[in-house]
């Protein structure tokens, strides 16, 4: 338990080293607000589709993505409740136009590979990356789908009148369509020229720390007012930490029955913080950036302590 606790502190305390470096440089002023919003523009572009289509060729091969597609069951269906609930919550509470999206897909995804990966390894050791890669697979086919789709509805320009093109526009993304990419190399058992690979995954190295970087920058322009957290940030930390591991158990144990090994880590990473890439796109879009950073701050935070006490919970009840 010591082990995992410090390993989870240490890899968090890295993503907010970085996220303060964000906030300096955003103080002095090195970084302007013309600047900063290249941030998204540079990662959705630019970094992001080579990352993804990168780490789907080196997550999967042909047999192991046809075989283990079954066990998307449970994390595609959890998170499309969790969305659904969280979209129920919008509509009931009047949530502002600018963060209706934002608050439904934060509440539904999360951070599976940057914080995911080596949580889940800390705890359970190798014979968890299978799981870890099905349920980011699921978590990531729906947030370049429906979740990039509400968060453009968030936009502060008109919206346009919903139609097959509109809807086409904001799905077939630069990061969607990297990561279709890459699995159609894999099934049909193809891999690109090393030095394209290796490009690829050079640039696509940059994501996560422009991501932090950015998030760094957009919490230096909120007032002290504007970090308190609301009725709508309290909904998307519950989702995250309570509703979205409770939703993957109760499907798990009624109706989609999965291994122990399996059980674990879907809960883990239904657990996890928002994505940094909720802040990004909701900058992208023009919508609430600015709660967009809080949402992956907090959220990152507050894993600090949800996490250890998963494991505390999987060891009281024998999970």
């Amino acid at each position: 338990m010591g082990k995992v606790l410090l390993q989870t502190t240490e890899g968090v305390l890295s993503l907010y080293i970085v996220g303060l470096l964000g906030f300096i440089l955003a103080r002095t002023k090195f970084i302007g607000p013309e600047s900063r919003m290249l941030f998204p523009k540079l990662v959705t572009v630019v970094t992001l589709p080579p990352f993804l289509f990168v780490s789907v060729l080196r997550s999967f091969d042909r047999n192991e993505l046809i075989q283990l597609i079954h066990g998307t069951l449970v994390p595609i269906c959890s998170i499309m409740m969790v969305f659904g609930l969280a979209l129920l919550y919008v509509r009931v509470f009047h949530v502002r136009r600018e963060r209706r999206g934002l608050v439904s897909v934060a509440s539904a995804t999360s951070n599976t590979i940057f914080i995911g990966l080596p949580v889940n390894i800390a705890l359970f050791g190798e014979q968890a990356v299978p799981y870890v890669l099905l349920y980011f697979f699921a978590n990531t086919t729906f947030f370049w789908t429906l979740g990039n789709y509400s968060l453009s509805l968030d936009g502060v320009r008109t919206p346009e009148k919903f139609s097959g093109i509109v809807a086409a526009k904001a799905i077939l993304s630069p990061p969607f369509l990297g990561f279709a990419l890459g699995i159609v190399m894999i099934l049909l058992g193809r891999m690109p020229w090393k030095p394209i690979m290796d490009s690829c995954a050079l640039v696509g190295s940059l994501t996560t720390p422009l991501a932090l970087l950015f998030i760094g920058t957009t919490l230096a322009t909120c007032s002290i007012g504007s970090l308190k957290p609301d009725r709508d940030l309290v909904f998307v930390m519950l989702a995250r930490f309570v509703l979205s591991p409770l939703v993957v158990f109760l499907l798990a144990k009624t109706i989609i029955p999965v291994p122990p090994l399996m059980l674990k880590v879907f809960i883990v990473q239904s657990s996890l913080p928002a994505a940094a890439n909720i802040a990004l796109m909701s900058a992208y879009h023009g919508s609430d950036s600015t709660f967009g950073g809080l949402v992956v701050s907090i959220s990152t935070l507050l894993s600090l302590v949800t996490i250890p006490m998963l494991m505390i919970i999987f060891n009281y009840f024998q999970l």
